[in-house]
């Protein structure tokens, strides 16, 4: 494994972030798996489910304290859906009113 000063903040940033989405998702595909399996193999399984979701739930917390440290410009700021902001506006809305960008506070 390479040293910190070896691949950089934002490499070191973007490596983690990376790994830990990846572990994310593969849990979650195990409990989706697990919650469409027939009801035998269900039944034994889905004891399993809420120490997936227990998992999924540290590496969302230890993600967000990796966006909190890692430099503002890091490209993981955009890789992942959960961490970007989107506003659904209904096309009535628009027709009737158009809708423009503006101050968001801070």
């Amino acid at each position: 494994m390479a040293t910190l000063k070896d691949i950089g903040v934002r490499n070191y940033c973007e490596s983690v972030f990376t790994r830990l989405t990846t572990m994310k998702a593969e849990l979650l595909c195990y409990v989706r798996e697990i919650e469409q399996m027939p009801e035998p193999d269900k039944e034994f399984l889905k004891s399993h489910i809420p120490h997936f979701r227990d998992i999924v739930n540290t590496i969302d917390w230890k993600l967000e304290i990796l966006m909190k440290v890692c430099p503002f410009d890091w490209t993981g700021y955009t890789h992942d859906i959960e961490y970007t902001a989107s506003v659904y506006v209904d096309d009535e809305l628009i027709e009737k009113e158009p809708v423009l960008g503006g101050y968001i506070g801070g």
